[in-house]
């Protein structure tokens, strides 16, 4: 099992859920050197992730941006990006998806100079991203009941290894159902952004972005 060491805490477990108390996580998600890892507290438990440093895992995740910047800006959907930011509701939950939207009436939602967004001052990002390499399961599994039961209106993972998108729209209620076409970034068709990530296999990030914003203008 990988392990993360900090001045607050040694031999902290990575990649995995573990039960803690809220100021224990804080603790350690918030210590000066907690920069490289991703933080999660969910029902009483903690999980922290090494920021990828892998070449592919960095080039969906840089196209993934690309391309929905490109969409909202073509089709005049108000959006604003969060990429790697934290959202926190104080002694219960925090997550830091790899990336996340404000989309329309929310678009200007968030304060310049806010560092961890506070879910009892703000609104819940409209979409969240997970780039999946190594994380596939958990992304599918724990996060996805976390995201569900906050009441994200749409959750994404992108499977870096079969460059398949597997979305989901959550209702009100918690409950939540596949789709193939965004419901937040609307008419946007996932099966577009999948061919991108084929593409991106053997052609460079600007030339995928060339045949994206062709496919956006049709």
């Amino acid at each position: 099992m990988l392990l993360v060491e900090t001045k607050t805490q040694i031999n902290t477990p990575i990649n995995t859920w573990i039960s803690a108390p809220w100021t224990e996580f804080v603790a350690i998600a918030d210590a000066p050197d907690s920069t490289k890892r991703k933080s999660y507290y969910y029902k009483h438990q903690m999980r922290f992730e090494e920021m990828s440093t892998g070449s592919d895992h960095a080039n969906d995740h840089a196209l993934i941006l690309f391309a929905l910047s490109f969409y909202a800006a073509t089709k005049q959907i108000p959006m604003t990006a969060k990429d790697g930011c934290s959202y926190r509701q104080i002694g219960k939950i925090e997550f830091q998806p790899d990336a996340s939207y404000y989309i329309g009436d929310n678009a200007d939602a968030i304060a310049w100079g806010t560092r961890i967004i506070d879910l009892d001052q703000y609104p819940l990002p409209d979409l969240v991203i997970e780039i999946s390499d190594t994380t596939f399961n958990d992304d599918l599994g724990t996060k996805r009941l976390q995201y569900e039961e906050l009441g994200l209106k749409e959750y994404w993972i992108v499977n870096v290894q079969t460059m398949r998108i597997y979305a989901f729209a959550i209702a009100p209620d918690g409950s939540s159902h596949h789709i193939r076409q965004s419901i937040v970034l609307s008419g946007l068709k996932l099966e577009i952004l999948e061919q991108a990530l084929q593409r991106s296999r053997q052609e460079n990030q600007s030339a995928v972005t060339a045949w994206l914003m062709q496919q956006f203008q049709v």
